[in-house]
Formats: C-alpha cells, structure tokens, sequence
C-alpha cells in the first residue's frame, strides 16, 4: 500500500505524539536535565557528581545520585514548600540571608561526593553546617584529611522567608556575568577582559585558555573562590 503525502503529514505527528506519551508514562522519555557523566565514562562506574549543573533540579540529582530529597533540603536548609522539581542547584544562594562566602552549585556537588564516598577534588567550596553533620554522620569511610577540610569549610546559613523567595527564570536571569567550576579562561576572556588584566588579577602568567579557571587556581595554588570574586567584579565593573 502506498500512502500519499497528504496521509503522511497527518500520520507522523500522530505517531510521534504516540511515542512520547508511552515513553513519558514508562520513564522511558527523559525530559530533564542531561544525564550526568560517569568516572571515566564506563557504565559501571557511578555519577560524576562534578557533572551536576545550575540547572539540575533537586529531584534529578536524588534520582541519580540516591539521595532523599528530604536529605538534600535538610543538607541545605531548604523549605518543603519548594518543589523539588522546580528547585534547581542554581536557585541555592537565592534562599540565603547574604553570605560574603558562596553556597551554590559547587557545594551541591561537594555535599553528594562527600556523602556518597566517591572521589571529589575539594578546594575552597564551603558547605552548611547542616550538610557537614549529615556527612559525618552519614559517610563512615571520610579520611582524616576530608573530616579537617569539612570542620574549616563549614559555614552557618540564614535561610529567608520562603514566601519571599522567587524561582522565576526572570529572576534568574540577570545582566551580571559569574563564573561557575567548568568555565574555561577562554569564556572568562570572551566575556569581556584581555588576557593581560586576567594576569594581572591571577598574579601569573596563562599559557593555555582551554583549562577551567577553577584547575587552573589549583594548579597554581590559587583560592578559586577569591580569584572568581574578583574577575566577576573585573568584568562586571
């Protein structure tokens, strides 16, 4: 049987509408956030908690690193009136009386490395004194070195008036540039500075733009947190 074009154009999206829908209702259709990468890319290795973005919402980190939404909101002092699927790691300083040090999409992945026991490079990231005691109570396999670096990066938080806080991506999107762990010198550079006054800032010369700001402050013994404050501050002068 032959179908003419005219058939054709109202069977296809019928289809493909079909599709998606048994797809939708057997978990079979993702239409969240991208899956993160595993350590070094073989299935049988667990999530890369570095993998986790602004935009990854609190439901999909618990689902893909096995961790209780009730345990990620406890970690980070989240109200339950939040929708874990609306929530998102990016939305985290927004529910913070001001801190002079950040608690954001660093400090997610920090928490699910730590708790979960898996390999994380930890530099200058601070966590809420809520997550830490989770952690420790948690995670009976942290060394020595881990349990000193949580007990100095430990940080009290002040959370606001849930009524009073937005989610909105109007509220989200703002005109101010920040820099986040897997941003490149390169994007820093495009975002508005010469190579020259990113020197001047890092106090050191750059060879390669390609390497993230965040590797490059550890290489050089930098504190990334400071090094971020002020080349935000550079550009957004």
């Amino acid at each position: 049987m032959v179908l003419n074009s005219k058939l054709l154009i109202v069977i296809i999206p019928v289809v493909l509408f079909l599709g998606i829908g048994v797809s939708m209702v057997s978990g079979l259709w993702d239409s969240g956030d991208k899956t993160p990468s595993r350590y070094q890319d073989n299935e049988q290795n667990p999530y890369d908690p570095q993998s986790i973005s602004g935009s990854y919402s609190f439901t999909s980190i618990s689902d893909y690193f096995s961790i209780p939404v009730s345990v990620l909101y406890e970690a980070f002092s989240i109200s339950d009136t939040f929708d874990p699927n609306e929530f998102k790691a990016k939305n985290l300083g927004s529910i913070y009386e001001e801190l002079e040090i950040e608690i954001g999409t660093e400090s997610v992945q920090a928490f699910v490395a730590l708790y979960n026991g898996l390999p994380y490079e930890l530099v200058d990231v601070y966590l809420p004194e809520n997550a830490v005691s989770l952690i420790l109570d948690y995670n009976s396999t942290l060394t020595s070195d881990q349990k000193d670096y949580l007990e100095l990066h430990s940080i009290k938080v002040v959370t606001l008036d849930p009524s009073k806080v937005s989610l909105s991506e109007e509220e989200e999107t703002g005109t101010e540039f920040t820099i986040n762990g897997p941003m490149t010198i390169q994007e820093v550079l495009d975002a508005g500075m010469t190579k020259a006054e990113f020197e001047t800032i890092v106090k050191t010369s750059v060879s390669f733009t390609n390497e993230t700001v965040k590797d490059f402050c550890i290489k050089n013994g930098l504190s990334f947190s400071e090094i971020k404050i002020a080349l935000q501050d550079a550009i957004n002068k």
